[in-house]
């Protein structure tokens, strides 16, 4: 069987009704990416991440219409004008297993490592998460969450309690439980993310040391020893209230998520209670680190 490609770059306000439609009409897989040169964000919890110039990219099996895709997605922009459609058949593969062939397992800090199923991890004596790569859920490759692995990977965490806010696929509340912490609290809004984030954790061996939660379940007054958030630097200022609450003195506090440029305004919103510093760098985001007061 073939298959059918569509691509199609949209104005940000059209991505997300453009891209339901092509799921009613049977579209098997949906991708978005920049249309533009803007940089890509790490996106907030829930949130798909949308630019001001956004390419949808749909698969469909080979038979379908692309008259009917193209009136469909008339229909679900009018009366704006269509944008231009891309089409490309491809050769029936397998496209999944393809890609899960290319990974490679990833090495943050000294002993800690990422790796695909049934790849063979080079480092005998390593710390290893096993993460089955998944669409919109990170598998380590993100700037952001590389900084926060390879802070992780420095701690000594035997013994202490976690919170992963915000946890996408669990990788990194299942990288500190791995790494010695005794329980990790994973919070998200995102339904799909906790779904992720516990079968993650069931594949790793650790889903009865990690509670998995909504993040409007979690107790306003909880006190963890390290708390983790990889988001947004927006969503980060507003949390401030929430995560002071989710801590206690001497706990450990990491954000990210934080463009260089957004750093100092981030740092400012939590300077009543924590003194945070930049810890690491790449690709112009940077990790914030520090202990509270």
């Amino acid at each position: 069987m073939n298959w059918l490609q569509v691509r199609i770059d949209l104005a940000e306000m059209q991505a997300e009704t453009v891209a339901q439609a092509l799921i009613e009409m049977g579209a098997l897989a949906i991708e978005y990416s920049d249309a533009g040169d803007n940089p890509i964000f790490e996106p907030a919890p829930g949130c798909t991440p949308l630019w001001d110039k956004t390419q949808i990219s749909a698969l469909f099996d080979g038979g379908v219409s692309q008259t009917a895709i193209q009136l469909i997605v008339a229909k679900s922009i009018a009366p704006t004008a269509v944008p231009r459609i891309h089409f490309a058949l491809l050769d029936d593969r397998n496209w999944v297993k393809e890609w899960q062939q290319e990974l490679s397992p990833m090495q943050f800090g000294e002993h800690l490592w990422i790796c695909p199923p049934r790849r063979p991890c080079p480092d005998a004596h390593a710390t290893v998460v096993t993460m089955e790569p998944g669409l919109g859920f990170g598998t380590g490759s993100h700037a952001t969450t590389r900084l926060c692995l390879e802070w992780l990977s420095r701690q000594a965490l035997r013994g202490k309690t976690m919170l992963d806010f915000g946890c996408g696929s669990g990788i990194l509340g299942i990288a500190g439980l791995l790494l010695g912490a005794s329980q990790v609290t994973a919070v998200d809004i995102d339904e799909h993310a906790l779904t992720a984030t516990r079968d993650n954790a069931r594949q790793n061996d650790c889903l009865p040391q990690l509670r998995v939660l909504s993040a409007t379940c979690l107790d306003p007054i909880a006190g963890f020893d390290v708390i983790v958030a990889n988001i947004l630097s927006s969503t980060l200022i507003e949390l401030e209230p929430k995560l002071r609450d989710y801590s206690h003195s001497g706990a450990d506090i990491v954000l990210s998520g934080i463009l260089t440029s957004q750093a100092e305004e981030v740092a400012s919103a939590y300077e009543k209670w924590v003194n945070l510093r930049r810890s690491a760098e790449q690709d112009d985001w940077v990790i914030l680190t520090g202990k509270v007061n």
